[in-house]
Parts: C-alpha cells; structure tokens; sequence
C-alpha cells in the first residue's frame, strides 16, 4: 500500500506539473491546456546538428528531415531556445550573427520585434552549401515576384498587424486583426494557401503555425488594451486547443497540418522546427508585450 506522506507528495508533484500547462483568462473563467514547455525544448534541441551550429527542419519527411533553412526556421529557434533556456540558443546566435548577418529575411523579422518592408514577395531558396549531408538553404524574398493580394493570407496579415503595432497603430491592427478573423472558418484560417492545396488533394489541410500567430498577435494587441480581441476568444482558445493537440507526445515538437474528418481534428504532417519555434514565441515569450509597446 503506498504510504500516505509520499502519496501526497507525488499528487502535490502532479499538480505542480499540470499547473505549468494551463492558463486561465483575466477573469479566470476557465482553463486551456498549453503545449509541454520541456518537451518543446527537448525537441528543438534534438534538432541541432552539431558540425552545423544550427537546426535541421523536419524529422521524417524527406528532404525536410536533411534541410537546415537559416531562416525561417534557425532565426526562430535561436529565439524559441533562448525563451526556454536552452544552453543551444547562444551557439544558433553565433552562427547566425557570424555568418548570415543576423540570417534576417525581412519577413518573420517582426515576431522579433524587428520592422518589416511594407511590400509582402514570394520567397526563394538560396543554396548556401552542403556539410556532412546537410543542405543549408537561406529563405529569401524574390524581389520580382511582390505579393499583393496579401491580406488572402492569414500569416501576412499577422505580419502586417505586428509591424503596425511595432509603428504604434492600434487601430489599423484592430481592423486587421478583424479581417483575419473573418478567415476562420470554424476549424482553421481557410486562406488562399489552404485553398491552394485543397485544389490539388481535394481535402482542406490547415496549418497550425497560423494558430499561433493568431494567438501572438492577441496577445499582442492585448498588452495594448484592446477590447476587440475578446469577441473572438473562442478562436483564440480554439486555437491552443489545437496547439496542444498537435504537440507530439513523445518528440515534443509540434506538427504542422491538420484535417478536419467527421468533424473530428485529425493532426498529420511532420513535426517542424519552424511551426514549433512560432509557438514557442507566440505562447511562451514576450515578444508580443515588446511589439506592443509602441502602441499610441
């Protein structure tokens, strides 16, 4: 029979543990479960290449699973690392700074804090090299290719709303924030990129990354004061709840695509340094406060 002391040490254990993996709202109405902070530090951590200094993109799909992208992904997860004290965050840092002055793309800048071109391009791989199997690969915009339907997209227009904030315009935020609200078709963000592939699989695959950067920019608007935000709390909660579904139980890291069959969420695709550093920035870190501080 377990003793009575050390039964309730391990429940006071549990507890303390479930507690770091939900948040309740200001008036504390309720509770949402939030993705696994060391697991989501176990799993970036897995995916830094030593003789690279920086981290591979994905696990099992080929060739994901060989590909080191400087940005998005290692810009993020220097960041993501750091916010979960990872020794690691320091080394990406490094490599970056050493030799990709920073590895900025003028796009997933802003969830740094850091301003954004007012023009929106399609982006391009730029091959950096090869190392022990690895490709090195720079996301970079192709300035011939500008995007101007941008506010079809729901990352974009998160991109957009932050580095409106960032310029300390809440009310051009607020109406953007509106405008991907109407995206949100009670599952997802079914923007022109979803519709994309739905036209060639003929099945709506959602992104979760959009989740968390809905969840970044609330919570950035948020810091500012705004009340508008709260009429779409059941989107925000809808989409941690989705979050957390997608973290891997075992990996930690969090998956990229989900379907809807039945009515059901189904979570597929591989997991992703990309996708898990976003969520680890948009629930975890301060970044939104730090936009929002401009606001005026």
């Amino acid at each position: 029979m377990l003793h009575k002391g050390l039964f309730i040490l391990l429940s006071i254990v549990l507890f303390t543990s479930l507690l770091g993996s939900i948040i309740a709202d200001n008036n504390n109405n309720h509770i949402t479960l939030l993705p696994d902070k060391s697991l989501l530090r176990t799993f970036l951590e897995n995916q830094y290449v030593p003789e690279v200094g920086l981290l591979r993109a994905g696990v099992s799909v080929y060739s994901e699973n060989i590909t080191i992208y400087v940005a998005n992904d290692n810009v993020l997860a220097a960041r993501a690392l750091e916010v979960l004290g990872s020794p690691l965050a320091s080394k990406v840092l490094t490599v970056l700074n050493n030799n990709f002055s920073g590895g900025w793309n003028g796009k997933i800048d802003i969830l740094l804090g850091k301003d954004i071109p007012d023009m929106f391009y399609n982006m391009r791989h730029k091959f950096i090299a090869e190392i022990n199997g690895y490709r090195i690969i720079y996301e970079i915009p192709d300035l011939s290719t500008p995007i101007n339907d941008w506010y079809n997209y729901a990352d974009l227009v998160v991109y957009r709303a932050l580095d409106r904030l960032l310029w300390g315009s809440r009310p051009y935020a607020e109406k953007l924030f509106i405008n991907l609200t109407k995206l949100w078709d009670g599952y997802g963000f079914y923007d022109n990129a979803v519709k994309g592939r739905e036209n060639e699989t003929g099945k709506i695959i959602y992104d979760v990354y959009k989740l968390a950067l809905f969840v970044y920019l609330y919570r950035a608007l948020e810091y500012t004061g705004s009340d508008i935000i709260y009429d779409y709390e059941h989107i925000y909660e809808k989409c941690l709840e989705i979050i957390s579904m997608a973290q891997d139980k075992e990996k930690g890291g969090i998956h990229t695509d989900y379907e809807v069959i039945n009515g059901e969420i189904v979570i597929t695709g591989d997991m992703n340094t990309e996708t898990t550093s976003i969520v680890v920035l948009a629930i975890y870190s301060d970044y939104p406060m730090v936009i929002s501080s401009n606001d005026c």
